[in-house]
Order: C-alpha cells, then sequence, then structure tokens
C-alpha cells in the first residue's frame, strides 16, 4: 500500500461480524457515546475505571467515558477471547494502554481515541496502531495553537488556506488527528512534543508523515490514514507497515 492511500478494503461503516483479524489487517470500530450509560456498562468497567467515572463532574463527561470504555472492553473480549470484565491493562512507558494477561490478550495491540459524542478503535494483531479522533471548533484560533504546537511546515500549510475559514478549520483538525495518532502509534505520546516532525493537512490530499526530525526512516515504516468518521469531525489511522487492509464496524 503507497503512503497516504486508502488500505483496501476501507469504505463504509458496516455492522457486519468482523472476519477473522489477520496479519496485515486493522479493524477500526466506530462508537457513539452520546447515549445512556447502561447497568451493564457500568457492570463491565473496573474498579479503577469506575471510580475514574465517578469522579467526573459533569454527567455527559462521564457518560461518555463509560460508553466508551465499556465498549473497548467489549470489542476486545472478541479478539483476546475472555470476558469484558476480565481484561486487564497496564500503562507503557509512555501512557498508552496495553493488554495484559492470557497470550491470546497480550497478541492484540489497540488504541481508543474520544471526542465529542464519537469514540473509535483500532485492532492489530500483529502491529501498532494509534487512532485518533478530533471534532472541529470554528471558535478557537487555529492559526494561534498551530504557532504554538505545529511544526513551521504545517504552519504554512495553515497559513496557505487562510482565505478560507472552513479549510483552516479543516486543516488544523486534520493534522491534528494525524499528529495524535501518529505519537500514540509510535508509543512516544504527546511528551515527545507535536513539532518535531510533519504531517499532510491541505483538505483533499492524502494523509502523510511527511517527515520525522527525531527519525529519518519513520515515513517508510509506518502507514497513515484518514478516516471518514463522521461530518465534522476528523479522524486518522496510524499503524506500522505492511497494512494491506483497513475494515470499517459500527459497535453502536
Amino acid at each position: 500500500m503507497s503512503e497516504g492511500h486508502p488500505a483496501a478494503g476501507q469504505g463504509e461503516w458496516r455492522r457486519t461480524p468482523p472476519p477473522l483479524l489477520r496479519p496485515g489487517v486493522v479493524h477500526v470500530w466506530r462508537i457513539r457515546i452520546d447515549g445512556v450509560a447502561t447497568a451493564a456498562d457500568w457492570a463491565v468497567l473496573s474498579p479503577e475505571e469506575d471510580g475514574r467515572a465517578r469522579r467526573f463532574f459533569a454527567e455527559r463527561h462521564q457518560r461518555r467515558y463509560v460508553v466508551a470504555h465499556a465498549n473497548l472492553r467489549r470489542i476486545l473480549s472478541a479478539y483476546a477471547g475472555m470476558a469484558p470484565n476480565e481484561l486487564a491493562f497496564r500503562t507503557g512507558q509512555y501512557g498508552k494502554p496495553e493488554l495484559v494477561g492470557a497470550p491470546s490478550a497480550t497478541l492484540v495491540e489497540f488504541n481508543l481515541s474520544h471526542s465529542g459524542d464519537l469514540a473509535l478503535v483500532a485492532v492489530a494483531r500483529d502491529r501498532p496502531v494509534g487512532v485518533d479522533v478530533e471534532r472541529w471548533n470554528d471558535r478557537v484560533e487555529h492559526i494561534e495553537l498551530a504557532t504554538r504546537f505545529f511544526s513551521p511546515v504545517e504552519r504554512d500549510a495553515l497559513q496557505r488556506l487562510a482565505p478560507s475559514h472552513a479549510d483552516v478549520v479543516e486543516g488544523f483538525f486534520s493534522a491534528w488527528s494525524r499528529k495524535e495518532a501518529y505519537l500514540k502509534a509510535s508509543g512516544h505520546g504527546i511528551a515527545r512534543g507535536l513539532d518535531h516532525f510533519d504531517v499532510s493537512l491541505t483538505p483533499g490530499q492524502p494523509a502523510r508523515i511527511l517527515r520525522d526530525h527525531l527519525d529519518d526512516g519513520a515515513p517508510s515504516r509506518w502507514t497513515m490514514t484518514a478516516l471518514a468518521a463522521r461530518e465534522g469531525y476528523s479522524a486518522a489511522l496510524v499503524a506500522a507497515k505492511p497494512v494491506d487492509e483497513i475494515l470499517l464496524f459500527d459497535a453502536t
């Protein structure tokens, strides 16, 4: 698969049961988190997740957290061959969650992101993955934030979109989701900063890692794909190459 182009199989989000997760294939699950958090959702959370959920001041934030993490457990349980409430997680060196426990669980690589009323879960069996979704907000100072956090190449690209406010909004959140997905996939997290690498952001152009100034070989080892999560959202998937197919599923 060439860098920046959708993998074979990516298309409409489907409700059909997923096929076996084969090497070279990534599954992405879309979760609506604007519904009610049911007793069944609360029941599958770990004591740590339950405690964190109860500390949210705003009810909508609590609801979104519970629905997202309950569905994450249900999704991963099918791949790991364990009950949702039996899954155990640990945090990697830079904060990325990992499954632990049975051998079937430790083979599963995953990543969760949520924004607004939407969550995405990426799952692979033989390669690290990162996913990010960002709801658009046209009231923030996009150019100012890009000046603070983006690379010079990205800042210049966003400035060129400035005559069109809509393009600036889309370009900004496309870049942000791609940068977050890359940092999550690589395992370094945001602590490494956002300005040491360049991604494409111009609307209509393929998602690409253009350059990592701390890792010259990164573009040849990682594939980046934009995901059409929902109108008004930007989303991106990054996974270690080769990725032959990306399949999209609706969980709720």
